[in-house]
């Protein structure tokens, strides 16, 4: 049975919500001030996150997390569209383990 991973990469963000950098043309950031149209912070995520002034909204980070199933990748997917950015779900090439008692997997010798 072939094994997969799976990762959301944020292919668009909303107009308005990244800013350009002063130093490089090809690089953005997000917008500290920039928030969801209609999102309000409830009380617990500004006691988690932090009580500082604006909208203390954040992006969901995506460039160090991978699921093992497809459907909690779809999870953050959601959640980010929710936002107003587009995403796509990636899927790895198929992930291969060692035999039962093998630490890891040896190049096979013809």
């Amino acid at each position: 049975m072939k094994h997969y991973l799976y990762r959301v990469q944020i292919t668009a963000y909303p107009e308005g919500s990244m800013k350009p950098s002063p130093y490089c043309p090809d690089f953005s950031y997000p917008d500290p001030d920039w928030a969801p149209t209609d999102w309000d912070p409830s009380p617990e995520w500004i006691e988690r996150y932090g009580g500082r002034t604006g909208s203390a909204f954040f992006w969901p980070k995506t460039d160090d997390r991978e699921f093992k199933s497809r459907s909690a990748a779809r999870r953050l997917k959601n959640l980010i569209e929710s936002y107003g950015a587009t995403a796509i779900i990636q899927r790895s090439a198929p992930i291969f383990w060692p035999e039962d008692g093998q630490e890891r997997i040896t190049p096979q010798t013809s």
